[in-house]
């Protein structure tokens, strides 16, 4: 199991350059960040080899939906450029969405117009067309189920289930769930039946406690129970800290590292 630590979210105290050895002096040796196209990646790279870092994962969409047949192309395109940068990165994962967002997480358009079947079937589409060039590339990509109760109302793909079927339906190593543990218990709960359920599935696990999305221990769910469940099943993927702390981010860092 690799930790990761978001780094939009945690040490922003400091300039976005000087997070990479806050990260490193707070025990991780992996760092997570959201969108590409405002990234300086060639600093980045700079930034992980200087301090023994590696990018665990990035937003592999941002600008189009996979729900919209009409933006299937351009979709399928970013995210092949987003599989080359993270080639270049050498990162192994990256998250991807069923609807674009926007600042703030905000869903941009949420296709009212378009049945829930439609567009399904328009995801599982595309995702086929992925996974060959996911495999290729040796980069797996998550696919993230969102609450639409608090933080992206709008969003389609909003349930564990939803986003089992369509891996399953695509069957390719390289295309998986990133199970967000804050998402899931505001959408369903039964965080560890589902875990075990769909563990096969699951490629990486987001962490963040309900409610607030703050570190563990700050809300309602027993993350105890859960690690030690993620580790029973000998899960071999990434479990990032995608949270916004309570107290001083290093202070915060330092607890994660630990659990």
């Amino acid at each position: 199991m690799i930790k990761s630590v978001c780094i939009e979210t945690i040490f922003t105290e400091a300039p976005f350059k000087e997070r990479f050895q806050l990260a490193r002096q707070s025990g991780f040796k992996y760092i997570e960040f959201w969108s590409r196209q405002d990234k300086n990646i060639e600093q980045i790279k700079h930034l992980c080899e200087e301090y023994d870092l590696k990018v665990a994962s990035f937003s592999g969409d941002e600008s189009f939906s996979m729900i919209a047949a009409n933006e299937s192309e351009q979709y399928i395109e970013f995210v092949e450029e987003s599989i080359n940068v993270a080639k270049y990165l050498s990162c192994d994962y990256l998250v991807i969405h069923s609807n674009a967002l926007g600042e703030g997480g905000v869903v941009l358009n949420d296709y009212k117009e378009i049945s829930g079947l439609v567009k399904f079937t328009t995801m599982y589409n595309i995702l086929n067309t992925l996974a060959p060039i996911a495999e290729k590339a040796k980069v797996t990509l998550v696919l993230e189920a969102l609450n639409t109760k608090v933080d992206h109302a709008g969003n389609f793909l909003a349930y564990t289930k939803d986003a089992a079927e369509l891996i399953k339906m695509v069957n390719s190593p390289f295309i998986k769930i990133l199970y967000d543990v804050y998402h899931m218990q505001i959408m369903e709960g039964n965080l560890i039946d589902n875990i075990k359920r769909y563990i096969d599935c699951i490629g990486y696990i987001h962490i963040a406690d309900v409610p607030g999305r703050q570190e563990p221990g700050t809300g309602e769910i027993n993350y105890t129970n859960i690690l030690q469940t993620v580790k029973s099943l000998n899960f071999t993927g990434v479990v990032g800290f995608e949270l916004y702390p309570s107290r001083n981010s290093s202070e915060v860092a330092q607890f994660l590292a630990n659990l």
